[in-house]
This record gives structure tokens, C-alpha cells and sequence, in this order.
């Protein structure tokens, strides 16, 4: 519901604002009008004439009477008695600047509120807001604040003002100071932080040096540890399967085959036997007993019943000159009569059949002669890693160097001279020895000193009787075949790499372990190329 009306009136550049409250509004500039307009501003035929009346009916302001006399429209178009005026009607007089717009005003709330802190508004404020909100120009709007604001500083006293600036100042100031304290303090925290990461980094980077040093360390004292134990380890694990080679061999005429003997003593007249000739002479002819040569060695299980040794154990002959010379001055030709080993733990020595052995190589492969290997016979494993051998690197020697002799000088002096006076031979001794479970291997340990293509030189003592013995790496595993002692130096002790055994195993019918088999194929591939390079 209207309850009042806003009239802003538009004449060139003049511009006003009038509010009217009353029932009937009448617009024009004679005398009785309640919004005059100058005379000067209206056609002269409407100088004194009521231009517009408006009247307040059922809430609304509708325009009642008009001069009919005078060119005037709403919105544009003609008036129409009984039009209703609404927010922004327009009212133009021809030939004239005049302008006026119309904007109703809504009742106001039915409670007034009754506040003894109600704020004194002043007049021309009030004025200039009612203006401003029913103008549609925004430079009212401008213009309003810019004067309120003018007008809000002129009433406020020069200490208010001052007091007011201190305290802006003092809060700016106090934030500027407070931000620039926090903002110091976030860098000492930076810094202090970035310190302590430093140093944090520092003692992590040193713990990890300290912590490889004790690794080190460690390391080293396991392998001091483990090259210390190494033999015992090596024996308590495989000494079971190093077995000591005994044997004997004969020599038999070249056509015939008949066996040599020792020549026959001839006797006297009062029947003493008389030497007719040299004690070493041998014969086809007669009854003497045939003559027989004894050996001894060391071989060790390679698994399948295969058994690695040298090729001078398995062929004995070709390595003692006194063979050699029979050979040769009675164009004769050896024979193995017998070829045993005995095992630690075993009472009775098993027969071995010789297999093959290297044309090149002091190897030889022979087999036990058993329809079922025993279990307590350990297999030695053989090392497939080229880097496992090494000058420097630690090596244990595992035989029977000396054969007997060694053993009986293991027991009391009266014990060893009763053995030697009941059997006189080494092969009976061996078989009292075996029977007592005294055949045990000796185990030597060492370093590697030097390395050839075809040999190991390394400084573990060993000796006549050796021959055939496995030589063992700091892996645990057998990495050579000792087959000679260099007797002028005892640091000069000569193996085969077990790379080169590899070929007459396989030959022999020795197959490699699953889990080894291509790390022994490689091995062996890499001994041929060694065989073609070497050649």
C-alpha cells in the first residue's frame, strides 16, 4: 500500500526531489498546487493551469485529472484517466525540458520502535537518502555518501580524531611489530630446524660408517672364524669320503704273458743259499714267487660310486723309474694285480675298477666295485666359481701322505713295533689298521701361493702318499687334485684345477648333481677353452 509518493523532477540540468504524503497530489504552477512548477520551466498555455492531479485510492495513486490543453504523456503515450502511477512512471510536457518520475512509497512497519538510543537522523541526511534510493542515477547515490561522509567528519571533535589516529597507529603499529616478531621467530625456527636436520643427517651419515665398519668387522671375524674352523669343518664333512688307494701291480713277458718272478736262489754244497745274480732281477722262468710292487695313494667320492684320484695312482708304473726301467730293459709290460680302497669307518677295504684317466692331466676316474654305495660315504662337492681360486685365498688338504707310516707313528712305540713285526707288508698293516678303524685322513691347511693354467701351487705340508688328495677352497668345495710335492720347498705343493676332471668324469659315466649341472657345464666349457689356449 502507498503511503506516500516521490516525485523527482528533471528540467535541463536542475534536478529535485519532492515527497508528497497527501490523498491528492495536484502538479502544476498555479498558486493552489501542492509540487509548483515554475512558470518558466512550462509552456506558456500551461503558465497557470493544474497540469496533473493524482488521487490515492485502494492503496494506490491514480492520475485523476489532467490539461487537456497541454501535451502531456505517461511513459511515452498518452494519459489515460484512471492510470495507476507505478515505480518509474515518466511524464513528459511537450515543448518543454520538464521531466518527472514517479516512485510510490510502500507503507511503513505497523511497530514503531520506541528506543531512548534511537539514532537523531539529520534532515538533510534523511532527505539526501530518501533522494538517493528513489533516483535511478548513481551519482545520487555518489553524491549522498560523499556529503554524508563530509558531513560525519565535521561532527566528530578534533581529540576524538587524534585519539581515534593513535589508536589505528597503535594497532597497525602493534601487527606490523607482532608480524615482524613471528615472522624472526619463524626464521630462527627455520634455522634451528635446518641445523638440527644437518646435524641429524650427520650422525645418520656417521651411524651408517660406524655401522659398515662393525660390518666389516664382523665380516672379517667370521671369515678368521671360518678359515680358523675350516679344516675341522671340511673333516667332521667329508673325511668319511676320503678313502687311502692301496695296490700292487706286476709286470708280464711281451708275447707270452707269462708273470715275471724273482730269480731263483741258488744253493750251495752244504745247501746255503748263494746270490747269483742281481736282488732285482726278474724272469719268466722258474717257481719263484712272482714279483710284485706296492703302492699307496689317496682318492675321495665324487658321488655315483666314482672315485677321483691321479692317473699315477691308478697307473703306478708310469711314475716309478724302477717300473720304467724293467719295462723298457725286458720289454715287459705292467699289470694291476690289485687296486682297493679303504674308507674311515669301514672295516674291510673295497675294490676299485679303474675307468679312465687324462692323457694330459695327472686324473684318473675309478669306481667302487659295490651293487649299492653306503650312505655314510659323503659326496665331496666340486666348485664351479673361477673367482673361488685365488693366490692368497685359504685351501685345506685332506690324505693320507706317508700311507701306514704316518698312522703307526700315531700310536705307542711298543703298539707300532708289534703291528710292524705280526705284518710285515703295508698291505697287511693297512688291513689291521682298517679293522681297528685307525685309517684316518690328514688334514692340512694353507694358502694359495701361486697359479698357472694347469696347476695350483699352494703351502699346505703333505707328502709322499698324497698324491690324489682333494684340496679344498674357503667355499667348502673341492677346487683342485693334489698331484706332486716339490720336496726342495715346502711352500710348493702342486693340484689340478678340478675344472680339468670334469671331461673324464663324464666319460667315465659320472653325471653332476642337479642343482650343479649348469654351473659344471660352464666350468667345463671354460677348461676347453683353457685346453685350446693352452695349446
Amino acid at each position: 500500500m502507498a503511503s506516500g509518493l516521490v516525485i523527482h523532477i528533471s528540467s535541463g540540468d536542475d534536478r529535485h526531489t519532492e515527497i508528497l504524503t497527501d490523498d491528492s497530489v495536484r502538479i502544476g504552477a498555479s498558486a493552489g498546487c501542492d509540487l509548483r512548477l515554475r512558470s518558466s520551466s512550462l509552456p506558456k498555455s500551461a503558465a497557470n493551469t493544474v497540469l496533473l492531479e493524482l488521487s490515492r485510492k485502494n492503496g494506490s495513486y491514480r492520475i485523476t485529472g489532467y490539461d487537456p490543453s497541454t501535451a502531456v504523456t505517461l511513459n511515452g503515450e498518452p494519459i489515460a484517466p484512471g492510470s495507476e502511477i507505478r515505480d518509474g512512471d515518466e511524464v513528459r510536457i511537450r515543448d518543454s525540458e520538464l521531466v518527472l518520475h514517479f516512485f510510490p512509497v510502500r507503507a511503513l512497519p505497523a511497530v514503531v520502535p520506541n528506543s531512548s538510543r534511537e539514532t537523531h537522523v539529520a534532515p538533510f541526511i534523511e532527505a539526501a537518502a530518501i533522494e538517493s534510493a528513489a533516483t535511478a542515477r548513481r551519482d545520487d547515490a555518489k553524491v549522498f555518501l560523499r556529503e554524508f561522509t563530509r558531513e560525519l567528519v565535521r561532527e566528530i571533535n578534533t581529540s576524538t580524531k587524534l585519539i581515534t589516529l593513535a589508536i589505528a597507529v597503535a594497532l597497525v603499529g602493534g601487527v606490523l611489530y607482532l608480524g615482524f616478531a613471528m615472522y624472526k621467530e619463524i626464521q630462527r625456527n627455520r634455522r634451528l630446524t635446518s641445523d638440527l636436520s644437518a646435524k641429524v643427517d650427520q650422525m645418520g651419515n656417521q651411524v651408517t660408517k660406524t655401522n659398515e665398519q662393525i660390518s666389516n668387522i664382523d665380516e672379517s671375524t667370521k671369515q678368521l672364524q671360518n678359515s680358523l674352523s675350516l679344516a675341522v669343518k671340511l673333516r667332521s664333512e667329508y673325511g668319511s669320503g676320503v678313502c687311502l688307494i692301496a695296490g700292487s701291480y706286476y709286470f708280464v713277458e711281451a708275447g707270452t704273458g707269462r708273470p715275471l718272478r724273482w730269480a731263483e736262489a741258488q744253493l750251495n754244497d752244504s745247501g746255503a743259499a748263494v746270490q747269483s745274480g742281481p736282488p732285482e732281477t726278474l724272469t719268466p722262468e722258474g717257481n719263484a714267487a712272482i714279483a710284485e710292487y706296492e703302492f699307496v695313494g689317496t682318492g675321495f667320492h665324487v658321488g655315483q660310486g666314482f672315485v677321483m684320484t691321479n692317473r699315477h695312482i691308478a697307473q703306478p708304473w708310469i711314475a716309478d723309474d724302477r717300473a720304467q726301467s724293467i719295462g723298457a730293459s725286458l720289454k715287459a709290460q705292467p699289470r694291476l694285480r690289485r687296486l682297493i680302497a679303504y674308507f674311515p669307518g669301514f672295516t674291510q677295504p673295497i675294490p676299485l675298477e679303474f675307468k679312465t684317466a687324462s692323457q694330459r692331466d695327472d686324473l684318473a676316474v675309478c669306481s667302487l666295485m659295490l651293487p649299492q654305495i653306503p650312505e655314510t660315504i659323503p659326496v665331496l662337492p666340486l666348485e664351479t666359481d673361477p673367482d673361488a681360486v685365488a693366490v692368497g685365498k685359504t685351501v685345506v688338504m685332506m690324505g693320507y701322505p706317508s700311507g701306514p707310516d704316518r698312522m703307526l707313528a700315531l700310536l705307542d712305540d711298543a703298539e707300532s713295533r708289534g703291528i710292524q713285526q705280526r705284518y710285515g707288508t703295508p698291505m697287511a698293516q693297512l688291513g689291521y689298521l682298517a679293522e681297528t678303524k685307525r685309517i684316518q685322513p690328514l688334514t692340512t691347511q694353507g694358502n694359495i701361493t701361486d697359479l698357472d693354467v694347469r696347476r695350483i701351487v699352494y703351502d699346505a705340508r703333505t707328502a709322499e702318499g698324497g698324491s690324489g688328495a682333494p684340496l679344498f677352497g674357503p667355499s667348502g668345495r673341492v677346487i683342485g687334485v693334489n698331484f706332486a710335492v716339490f720336496t726342495e720347498n715346502q711352500a710348493s705343493n702342486f693340484a689340478v684345477p678340478i675344472r680339468f676332471s670334469l671331461g673324464i668324469l663324464g666319460r667315465a659315466g659320472w653325471q653332476a648333481p642337479a642343482k650343479d649341472t649348469k654351473e659344471l657345464e660352464t666350468a667345463g666349457q671354460s677348461s676347453g677353452h683353457a685346453d685350446k689356449s693352452a695349446r
